[in-house]
């Protein structure tokens, strides 16, 4: 199983509520989902976050959410701390985890796809 893994807080100091700023005519965290839900190996999209329009933001576009924990959400939390919390949750172990930032919305087309293959 492969699975698409985007950490988006909503506690951006510098660009507040980044995650969601309309970018290129949609929130930019919807390039992220949509990407890796239009990938042929991605079994699962997966969202991390502690913010309600975020969650909201992402299940509708069809990613999973996870509920992240306050304290894995302060400006000292890591990725890697969030995707320890995803896999603590996960009944399903993914064989692959590829790491999507929401702040990096421009990647060439099948590009994932290629790597992954």
């Amino acid at each position: 199983m492969i699975t698409a893994f985007i950490p988006a807080r909503g506690g951006s100091k510098g660009i507040p509520q980044k995650n969601i700023k309309t970018f290129s005519g949609k929130p930019l965290i919807i390039h992220s989902i949509e990407y890796s839900l239009n990938s042929k190996h991605v079994d699962e999209v997966v969202v991390s976050t502690d913010d309600r329009k975020i969650s909201k933001i992402s299940q509708d576009s069809g990613a999973i959410v996870i509920k992240r924990p306050s304290n894995l959400s302060n400006d000292m939390a890591t990725t890697e701390s969030a995707i320890e919390h995803y896999l603590s949750l996960s009944k399903i172990k993914p064989d692959i985890i590829v790491l999507l930032q929401a702040t990096s919305p421009l990647r060439p087309k099948g590009s994932l796809d290629n790597a992954l293959n």
